[in-house]
């Protein structure tokens, strides 16, 4: 009998276990999704705003040729196909600041003037 316990609160510990982690994959903070269309000569949106620290998802689609979607101070640089396939750029929000975006694929006469902007704000902290 005591085989029996012994497997029920072997189970048990299982179990729990399994709760608690279960539970901190809960606690990790949703990815910021947020979509963009590249277009002769134009990111849409033109600003993008994060928050420092959290996990980022961009979803870049072209509405015309193929342009690329780089960020050189983040090292990020994907290239998106025309036809309107998604291309992914995901990440950890960077250090709050300002960073350039650009079209690292020549698209055409106004490709240098295709750019936007990420802002990384610091995560605000609330009082209890």
């Amino acid at each position: 009998m005591s085989g029996v316990r012994t497997i029920r609160r072997g189970a048990a510990i299982i179990a729990a276990a399994l709760l608690v982690a279960g539970g901190a994959a809960a606690a990790d903070p949703p990815v910021h999704e947020i979509q963009v269309t590249a277009s002769r000569f134009a990111f849409d949106p033109p600003t993008i705003q994060v928050n420092a620290g959290e996990p980022v998802r961009i979803v870049i689609r072209s509405k015309d040729g193929v342009h690329g979607f780089a960020i050189q101070k983040l090292k990020i640089d994907v290239q998106v196909p025309k036809g309107g396939a998604p291309a992914f750029a995901e990440f950890t929000a960077p250090a709050a600041g300002r960073y350039e975006i650009e079209c690292s694929e020549l698209c055409g006469s106004g490709h240098g003037r295709m750019k936007a902007t990420l802002i990384s704000v610091a995560a605000t902290r609330t009082s209890r």
